[in-house]
């Protein structure tokens, strides 16, 4: 009997943009746009990470040392500027592009650091992002980040966790016991298997009325074209890998996750190298 998971659809999911340490505040800064404005502190998820220390003592979570000058106005500015957007979980997912259109002239017209709160990518674009035309044009690694947390001592390894997949209506994707050396392949792996969960989450929603509730497989194969679509390149052969997921139910203040796990019955301990092997990583 094939294992399957049930997970709940949203009626409503929300995009966050932050316009961080603006110059000025507009007297109504969302006046005739689509999404909501606001003003709030620096309190402000994902601010207070931001300016935290990162794995390299000199530099803070967003990747710029300590003393750079946006590190500094992020951590010193006391408001900022929060523009969200709502839709449904079905495609297109064009609350993210109007919240993110908004943001972006937001920021050029104040001189705020504009901030993804999903991915805590600060500055994520060159320009606004175009809408979305076909579902095959959507690339996850656009959309989505792939943060990394040390495991507790004494292992030597990594918790690696999706960032934004919630803002589609799924719940984030994590795998856990990765070397540093497979780090950054395992982060295209978890990207590629977003790209999947997206593709079948949307054509299962493609029709009304949207259900409450989905089931899908616990097992299921990540491919090349998969990844390929993920990262927005061309696929390369025909390589695949299975992997099982397991729903980890949240909770107040720890939302669920989607823990990748061994495929099978009998799992093998290598699974992970085996993954990465499989699809050429």
């Amino acid at each position: 009997m094939t294992k399957t998971l049930i997970l709940p659809v949203p009626e409503v999911v929300h995009a966050v943009y932050l316009v961080a340490a603006p110059l000025w505040i507009p007297p109504e800064p969302g006046a005739g746009t689509l999404a909501l404005v606001d003003v709030v502190d620096g309190r402000e998820p994902p601010l207070p990470w931001l300016v935290q220390a990162g794995e390299c003592p000199r530099c803070a979570r967003c990747g710029l040392e300590h003393d750079n000058p946006v590190v500094r106005r992020l951590r010193e500015a006391g408001r900022h500027l929060r523009v969200t957007a709502t839709g449904p979980a079905a495609w297109p997912p064009d609350h993210l592009t109007v919240a993110a259109s908004v943001a972006y002239d937001l920021a050029e017209r104040t001189g705020g650091v504009l901030v993804d709160a999903a991915t805590a990518d600060l500055e994520p674009w060159a320009r606004p992002p175009d809408p979305f035309d076909v579902p095959e044009g959507f690339a996850a690694a656009e959309w989505l980040s792939v943060a990394g947390l040390p495991d507790p001592a004494p292992r030597r390894s990594w918790t690696l966790c999706t960032r934004g997949l919630r803002i589609f209506g799924l719940p984030e994707l994590r795998v856990r016991r990765i070397t540093s050396r497979q780090r950054s392949g395992w982060t295209e792996v978890l990207l590629a298997l977003a790209q999947r969960l997206l593709r079948e989450h949307w054509a299962a929603l493609a029709r009304p009325p949207i259900p409450a509730f989905r089931e899908f497989p616990a097992g299921l194969a990540v491919t090349a074209a998969d990844l390929g679509a993920a990262l927005a390149r061309c696929p390369h052969g025909r390589a695949r890998t299975r992997l099982s997921l397991r729903l980890d139910p949240g909770f107040p203040g720890r939302p669920a996750h989607l823990t990748v796990t061994a495929p099978g019955s009998r799992p093998s301990p290598l699974w992970r190298e085996r993954a990465l092997t499989d699809l050429g990583l």
